[in-house]
């Protein structure tokens, strides 16, 4: 159903090339991947400092608050609060932060911390659900609810939180560096101005860096550095750094007030009520908005998502058997999973941004750099249960062995996976609207520059709204799933 879904949305897409020849601008891209350079190391030195703060710190205080919000997680109002959150991206959240508090680290900052504690809520919440209840009954009669809980569950969970903690540290330096391309001086603000201006190699080293970065987390990132690098990062992080608060009176009691309702005393007209007034000046606002941003941006964030959604799919089925003992030997191997490495690091916005150079402005960018860094996810993950498998030795080779053999015992998790990716692409879609593909981003971006925030608040929350909609619908989606072939 999902892709009958995406080939209607095919014929409402804007995928047409416009550039015919873009031939020298891959041979500057590829001289450019062949000459990395730039020319201050030390602002370079402080950009990859800046970006692993962000994300070490904002993990931190994401943790913290989501592993307090898991405790009191069937709360249903706590729900809500952490779905609401973790459904506003990250670029949103910052620009959101930036209009009250200005361009400033702690803005950053929070656009990290406060979806990411929503997400580590949920996750958090799950995983000591799934705690054995065992050790908590033996621990019943003799200790109290906290000992029951550090020791009957938390101690059993704790392996997977921290593997969960370094999977979302590689996520937050992704998200820290396109935090970039809202003015915060992380990597991703030197790369944008790198790209635009067509300084290729400085562009290349500075994902070079970001790669790197990733690449080797789990060297200066694990179970014995941890305390210390957030010790560090903390003590030395700009916090009150260009913080301006002069305006966060006026930002909430003025500027997200719907501009028909500002300085309109609603009590002044006897003949009508305060609901009937308001309604009456907030009805042509909203419809306007509606016909001229909310729908085209819901109708081309969908459509995004869903040819996103199949591609991904695709890319998939070609990253997967270059990675796998069961079909590629070792050098194949090493440049199948560096190939995946490679666009699995990359934020998704970066490779658009690279692919819209060669084709020009459309959908095609986005649906290109959504697939591969989400393929390049999925087959990273498949890959580890693929070599894992175990098969007989008169088994087949070659495209016989992938379908009939590898993709019908890996399809549950396989769907799985890709339906849980449904909700990142779906998020990441309306944020590619930054780069002027007519998502909801796109206008939302608009309204930050027009200084409109009552447009951009309505706008977020439609966009937090879909991605809500996603979220419940994938979910029910995987959870047939399970049901299925349990």
């Amino acid at each position: 159903m999902l892709i009958a879904v995406s080939i209607a949305c095919l014929f409402y897409a804007d995928v047409e090339v416009a550039m015919t020849s873009p031939w020298a601008e891959l041979q500057r891209l590829m001289l450019g991947a062949l000459t990395p350079s730039y020319p201050s190391m030390s602002e370079l030195f402080q950009a990859v400092v800046l970006t692993v703060q962000f994300a070490v710190v904002g993990v931190m205080v994401g943790v913290l608050f989501g592993f307090g919000f898991a405790c009191i997680y069937q709360w249903a109002p706590i729900r809500w609060f952490c779905a609401l959150i973790r459904a506003i991206h990250e670029l949103f959240w910052a620009l959101l932060l930036i209009a009250v508090i200005g361009v400033s680290p702690l803005a950053g900052l929070l656009a990290i911390a406060i979806p990411y504690s929503g997400i580590f809520a949920k996750v958090f919440y799950e995983m000591l659900l799934q705690a054995n209840p065992a050790p908590d009954f033996v621990l019943k009669e003799k200790a109290g609810v906290i000992s029951r809980f550090v020791y009957g569950r938390l101690a059993q969970m704790a392996p997977r939180m921290a593997r969960y903690i370094r999977y979302r540290l590689e996520c937050a330096l992704r998200s820290s560096a396109v935090l970039g391309f809202v003015g915060l001086p992380t990597l991703g603000y030197h790369l944008e101005s790198a790209v635009k201006e067509g300084h290729y190699s400085e562009a290349w080293l500075l994902m070079y860096v970001l790669l790197a970065l990733i690449g080797s987390k789990k060297w200066w990132f694990n179970r014995r550095t941890w305390l210390g690098l957030t010790v560090l990062a903390c003590a030395f992080f700009p916090f009150s750094e260009s913080v301006s608060l002069q305006n966060l009176g006026q930002f909430f009691t003025e500027e997200l007030v719907p501009s028909p309702l500002r300085g309109v005393d609603l009590g002044s007209d006897p003949s009508q009520s305060m609901f009937s007034l308001s309604t009456s000046l907030l009805l042509p606002w909203f419809q306007m908005l509606w016909v001229n941003e909310v729908l085209p941006g819901v109708i081309n964030t969908l459509v995004l998502t869903m040819l996103a959604l199949v591609a991904t799919g695709v890319c998939v089925l070609v990253l997967l058997p270059p990675q796998s003992i069961w079909f590629a030997g070792k050098n194949l191997r090493f440049v199948g999973q560096g190939g995946a490495l490679i666009v699995r690091s990359l934020p998704e916005i970066v490779l658009a941004f690279i692919v819209m150079l060669l084709v020009g402005p459309s959908m095609l960018p986005a649906i290109i750099a959504l697939a591969v860094h989400n393929g390049g996810v999925i087959s990273h993950l498949l890959q580890h249960q693929i070599d894992e498998l175990r098969l007989r030795e008169d088994h087949p080779r070659g495209l016989l062995l992938f379908c009939y053999e590898i993709m019908p015992r890996i399809s549950t998790q396989f769907m799985s996976f890709w339906l849980y990716r449904w909700e990142v692409i779906m998020r990441e879609t309306a944020i590619l609207g930054l780069l002027g593909i007519p998502t909801l981003g796109f206008y939302i971006d608009s309204a930050f520059e027009d200084i409109r925030y009552d447009r951009a608040l309505l706008l977020i929350l439609t966009a937090a709204a879909l991605n809500l909609f996603i979220e419940a619908l994938s979910g029910r989606l995987q959870k047939k799933l399970y049901n299925k072939h349990r």
